[in-house]
């Protein structure tokens, strides 16, 4: 597990102010010491200071960076008990003086330097339990869904794991031991090996690591078309009764399937709860769940089943922590690959679902696949603006969108956009006031995604600024307007923004020119006015060309993205800080 290493030279600074003697003379009057006296501060990383206050009575202290009281965004923020953030970019000089001001006189003070140096990974960064998922595109051309959990020795090796693996080319496989081996290189950037002979081969995945450790997946082995997931940091609490939030994506007898709901783990190994699904256009809402679960091994995993009026489905699932779990339906006929979230309240009102929201959702049509972005303004059951940018399988379009919703006490939203006149209807399940599932209610499409709280001072260029790690999975769109599996693109990879409009980093593609590892990027982007966040992105690598976008800024944290290349591309992702 990466360690913010903060090195701190122990030198003394003594800042006098008062009387002065003779060379070599001690001081005597009041002064204030800092410790550390110089520090190297990592991007986004802190440290904390401490003043002590001699020759006086009064010894509460002011915190300043660069004769600023509690710093700038761009310089740092130090709080009143003399705890300093860097920023998340490197300012301009690197140093920064961080002052101690006795309150009760501002004359006297003392100083002491940090320097804001740039973060640096390495194989440290991975150390412990992980889980991980994927889903993706067989060399048959048909899906597959992967999940399971690794231990990383902080040194370079696996050194144990167990998954499961459904496909739809050749069924379900448990996956009882995994070996391995990763390298981290100093941008969060690395790849991960991991054996499994319970498929008969090494699998390796380009990764980028993300804030907690986390990370993202790109499968680079060639044993796959294409495939993506995440590396998420885990725990291992006792399971307690509580409620969830879920999504579910995949497929079944009715054709593509995507569901949401909620479910309440009993103290007793049962299940209840609530779900909307849609099946190959036929929609179930708010259909009763019921069903039983096991307890959980060493490694996190457990089993269970759902039944309800459409049907039942047995599951895996794996823990990531308390309040957030992995799933996979190990069943021939059945396939899907989900997650759940706790929710952090028992009951939700209107007042929780209110202000600027982001949607970022796929979905198969019968043109094909598409991704959409929606950011919404909702408030009191009305969505009074709000905008939609979608790409369904080469055709790109945007448009303003107003609708209306009705909340639920359990975290149920049930509601409609409409945009150019037409209707979209769909249910999202929140598992907080600030995030939640969403599913797409439409009978001519299935899809479904997530839904964000959007931070209000999105506007500018500088909202986006930072090291960030992306993940975009997608489709290329043939001469002839069609898709084919073999035609998949999967990105992973470092992007870091400057907060004025241009763009750096490396990315590890696979597409249909290839396995491209370290390829460079520049790039531009610009927040416009169009709505919240809205952004418009170009970046190019050498090989790749140039691909563009639009996203959509959440907050300081995350940026989700749509390409937006008509008859080129249809893929989407996100773009996640770093530290």
């Amino acid at each position: 597990m990466r360690k913010a290493i903060l090195a701190a030279v122990a030198v003394v600074v003594v800042i006098t102010l008062g009387a002065c003697g003779g060379g070599g003379s001690t001081p005597s009057g009041p002064s204030v010491t800092i410790s550390p006296a110089t520090a190297n501060v990592q991007e986004g990383g802190s440290q904390q200071f401490t003043a002590t206050v001699t020759g006086t009575t009064s010894t509460a202290v002011n915190w300043q960076v660069n004769g600023v009281t509690g710093g700038t965004a761009a310089t740092g923020l130090i709080n009143s008990n003399g705890l300093y953030t860097a920023p998340s970019i490197i300012p301009s000089p690197a140093s920064i003086t961080i002052t101690a001001v006795v309150q009760s006189d501002s004359s006297i003070s003392g100083n002491a330097i940090a320097t804001v140096t740039a973060v640096q990974f390495n194989n440290s960064s991975l150390n412990g339990n992980y889980v991980f998922s994927l889903n993706g595109v067989g060399l048959s051309g048909l899906p597959f869904y992967l999940v399971g959990t690794v231990t990383a020795n902080g040194s370079g090796g696996i050194t144990a794991g167990e998954a499961d693996r459904n496909s739809v080319a050749v069924g379900y496989t448990a996956i009882t031991s995994i070996t391995g081996s990763y390298s981290v290189g100093s941008d969060g950037r690395g790849v991960l090996n991991l054996s499994m002979p319970a498929l008969g081969a090494t699998f390796s995945y380009a990764f980028a690591l993300r804030a907690n450790d986390n990370a993202s997946l790109n499968e680079i082995d060639g044993l796959a078309i294409a495939a993506t997931g995440n590396l998420e940091t885990q725990s291992l609490p006792l399971l307690t009764p509580a409620n969830f939030a879920f999504g579910f994506s995949g497929s079944s007898g009715c054709g593509p399937l995507n569901s949401a709901g909620i479910f309440t783990l009993g103290a007793s190994g049962t299940l209840s709860g609530t779900q909307d699904v849609n099946c190959g256009g036929s929609i179930t809402q708010a259909q009763s769940l019921s069903g039983t679960y096991t307890g959980v091994d060493g490694f996190g995993r457990g089993t269970g089943n759902f039944s309800g009026n459409s049907g039942s489905a047995s599951f895996i699932y794996y823990v990531v922590t308390t309040g957030s779990y992995r799933f996979l339906c190990p069943s021939s006929g059945t396939f899907f690959l989900g997650s759940a979230n706790i929710q952090t309240q028992l009951s939700f009102s209107n007042t929780d679902f209110s202000g600027g929201y982001v949607v970022s959702t796929s979905a198969n049509t019968s043109a094909g696949v598409s991704y959409t972005l929606i950011q919404m303004n909702a408030s009191n059951g009305t969505v009074s603006s709000g905008y939609y940018d979608v790409n369904n399988t080469g055709v790109v379009g945007q448009a303003s969108l107003t609708g209306a919703y009705s909340l639920n006490p359990n975290g149920r939203i049930s509601g409609s956009f409409s945009v150019n006149s037409a209707g979209l209807p769909f249910a999202m399940y929140l598992f907080s006031p600030n995030q939640g599932y969403y599913l797409d209610e439409r009978t001519s499409a299935v899809g479904g995604g997530s839904i964000y709280s959007q931070n209000s001072a999105v506007n500018t260029n500088s909202a986006w600024a930072g090291s960030y790690a992306t993940r975009q999975f997608g489709y290329f769109i043939t001469s002839s307007g069609t898709i084919a599996p073999t035609t998949a693109t999967a990105i992973t990879g470092q992007i870091s923004s400057n907060g004025a409009g241009t763009l750096a980093g490396t990315l590890d593609i696979n597409d249909p020119s290839g396995i491209l590892q370290n390829q460079t990027l520049q790039g531009s982007y610009n927040v416009t006015t169009v709505a919240p966040g809205r952004t418009t992105i170009a970046i190019s690598t050498p090989i790749d060309g140039t691909r563009n976008y639009v996203g959509y800024i959440v907050n300081q944290q995350r940026l989700v993205l749509l390409d937006v290349d008509a008859a080129a591309i249809t893929a989407g992702g996100d773009v996640l800080r770093q530290f």
